[in-house]
């Protein structure tokens, strides 16, 4: 069976082929949309198959994740803020354009880097959501531990200047 990304890049490459500027487009925002689906797909299958072990989150906070990374991309409608900005003396040109001189190779390559700079910008948001929402438990669980270890000590010195007395 083909995963979602094989079937993006296919897609992609097929809609390629036709040289059409909206069509490489349509095909980059597919390939994009794919590789955001196969990702989260991946990373929550522990889930889907109960194991709380390799991915501790709870349904809402799976679904939280989705929606951070579905987010920045929606079908039908160009990527947010993250492309990035043409440079000066081109005012009046659809960023996603072809710039004048510029081959339709160089414009696909461009396309797709700027493609993979929304996949790096949306997983590194997702990173640092991921460890910021885990950060304070983690401190609350360090912190815990800190006070039952104190207890225990507390207590086996208690215990032990009762035996030497």
């Amino acid at each position: 069976m083909r995963s979602k990304m094989h079937k993006g890049v296919d897609t992609f490459c097929d809609l390629a082929k036709s040289e059409e500027e909206d069509q490489v487009n349509i095909g980059l925002e597919e390939l994009e949309i794919s590789i955001n689906e196969a990702a989260l797909d991946t990373l929550l299958a522990p889930c889907e198959n109960n194991d709380q072990e390799s991915t501790p989150l709870l349904p809402e906070q799976q679904q939280e994740l989705r929606n951070r990374v579905c987010s920045r991309v929606r079908p039908g409608q160009k990527p947010g803020p993250e492309l990035d900005p043409e440079p000066e003396g081109s005012p009046n040109q659809n960023p996603g354009s072809k710039k004048p001189g510029e081959s339709f190779c160089e414009w696909v390559l461009r396309r797709f880097r700027e493609m993979l700079s929304r996949l790096q910008k949306t997983w590194q948001a997702v990173l640092a959501w991921v460890e910021k929402k885990w950060a304070s438990f983690v401190n609350k669980v360090k912190s815990i531990w800190s006070a039952i270890k104190n207890f225990c000590s507390r207590v086996a010195k208690y215990f032990s200047s009762l035996f030497l007395v």
